[in-house]
């Protein structure tokens, strides 16, 4: 008699009783992908250096695809200077290499550990921010390379989040005036003559004064102001409060057609066309749970909703440099350990491809790799032939599987199917005719061809489960699935 299962379709689910996983389920996915192609694991793949180290062991604290008009693209980025405490700006063209803006580091003297946010509109980049000890941060305009404290932004909010909306310049949560106002938000002039300009005293409008704004985005022709608790709406001509449900990082707000992603203190939530927003990280809400939600951040790309929760442990089990993947079409979860500490996430088109680009602690800005890269990438920090990188850690363990709840079954053998699977490394347990005690995992052994036959050699089971590791900077593998030759034999339970 033989047991197939050719299906692993369903992501991790970490919140329900392993007997309540389908049988095509997961409780462990690290590292791995079940949405790439149905029905089989995929290895995830790595991530390399853009360019080169901007400044050593210091964190990039901003990172923007600016797109000053078709044709003229640099990616943006901020972090903290080697040697002082200053906010340093680099620029880079898709072909070039890093290259300091030393104008902003003279606006920006002593501002230290600021969250740095940039925004594109008529082809300037608006930068503002914030930290906790050294405040706002003097905000900024950059065209080509030119960085600039007057053009665009004379009498302009500092401010933590700028948006663009419709055909006008936001900036919330702000200063003005020497007056921090962190439930207002202030907008500017309609462009003339390609340039717009700031009237504070009257141009902003205002949400409950009791909270904070957390964020800001713009979907479906609208605005959307959220502080930790609550949502507002606004059509620049009114603004409503609409979901009594809020944000608790500006970085995790992302659009993707119809939809907004965002994260608070109970998980991850998606808003399809404006609707009240629905929480979708029930299968992992433990390690929403588990990390800090005013430090998450996010990206959107490839259909994939990427959450960055850090350092957390779940059901006894510790993971770093941790995130997590929804991928929309499937709607299922999975997540992975990074080797490096990120602080960032942003998207950048290159040569039209969508790209995600992740700044760490480091002052690097990494470029992940996808399947259909001509180079593959298949480890960690990959800076060249020299420095090929860190190899990725892969769990997985797939949901245990019933053969049969009221007799024991005799298991000869398993056979798995894998391709460019060397290093990949199986294991399984039982549950035994007590139906009570299970066993502790055994291992298989190496899968080092398409089909892989192992002995299992079990005579009174009642339940297998099957779990697989691998360590290495091999190239991505794929495992099918498996199939059991069950003896035809039975013991009834009693």
């Amino acid at each position: 008699m033989i047991y197939t299962n050719f299906n692993v379709l369903a992501g991790a689910n970490v919140a329900v009783s392993p007997f309540l996983q389908p049988p095509n389920g997961a409780t462990i996915l690290n590292g791995v992908n079940p949405s790439y192609k149905l029905g089989a694991l995929y290895k995830d793949v790595g991530y390399s250096r853009v360019s080169t180290q901007t400044q050593d062991n210091k964190s990039i604290t901003g990172l923007f695809d600016f797109r000053q008009v078709p044709g003229t693209q640099r990616m943006m980025t901020t972090m903290n200077e080697a040697t002082d405490a200053n906010t340093q700006l680099f620029a880079k063209t898709p072909a070039g290499a890093w290259s300091e803006i030393g104008a902003a580091e003279t606006a920006w003297t002593d501002f230290a550990n600021i969250n740095v946010e940039m925004e594109s509109f008529i082809g300037y980049c608006f930068i503002v921010g914030q930290g906790s000890v050294d405040g706002f941060l003097p905000v900024g305009s950059v065209t080509g390379v030119t960085f600039s404290t007057v053009t665009n932004v004379t009498n302009m909010a500092q401010g933590k989040y700028p948006k663009r909306y419709r055909d006008r310049m936001y900036v919330a949560n702000c200063r003005s005036g020497g007056v921090n106002y962190p439930f207002r938000v202030y907008f500017s002039s309609v462009p003339a003559a390609g340039a717009i300009t700031w009237t504070p005293a009257s141009d902003f409008f205002e949400v409950d004064y009791s909270e904070e704004i957390t964020g800001i985005a713009e979907n479906w022709d609208i605005l959307v102001v959220f502080t930790e608790n609550s949502a507002y709406k606004y059509d620049q001509s009114q603004r409503k409060k609409v979901w009594d449900l809020g944000c608790s990082n500006h970085r995790t707000i992302k659009t993707h057609k119809q939809s907004m992603f965002f994260c608070n203190r109970d998980g991850a939530w998606e808003s399809v066309g404006g609707g009240y927003p629905q929480n979708i990280s029930g299968e992992m809400i433990d390690f929403f749970r588990a990390g800090t939600p005013t430090s998450f951040f996010a990206e959107l790309i490839d259909e994939e909703y990427i959450v960055y929760v850090g350092n957390v442990t779940v059901d006894g089990f510790a993971y770093t440099n941790c995130e997590l993947i929804f991928n929309i079409p499937t709607r299922l979860w999975r997540w992975r350990e990074n080797t490096d500490q990120m602080t960032i996430f942003a998207k950048y088109l290159n040569g039209g491809v969508a790209r995600r680009y992740m700044g760490d602690t480091d002052g690097n800005v990494w470029d992940k790799a996808k399947y259909t890269d001509t180079t593959l990438i298949s480890a960690d920090t990959y800076v060249d032939v020299n420095s090929p990188g860190v190899s990725i850690p892969v769990n997985f363990e797939l949901a245990p599987i019933i053969l049969n709840p009221t007799k024991t079954q005799g298991i000869r053998e398993l056979i798995a199917f894998a391709d460019r699977a060397q290093g990949l490394k199986l294991k399984f347990r039982v549950l035994d005719r007590n139906a009570r005690i299970l066993t502790p995992y055994r291992d298989m052994g190496e899968l080092t061809k398409y089909v892989n036959p192992f002995d299992v050699d079990i005579e009174d089971g009642v339940l297998i489960q099957i779990a697989g590791s691998e360590n290495s900077s091999n190239p991505y593998f794929s495992f099918y699935g498996f199939c059991l030759d069950l003896t035809d034999q039975s013991v009834i339970l009693k």
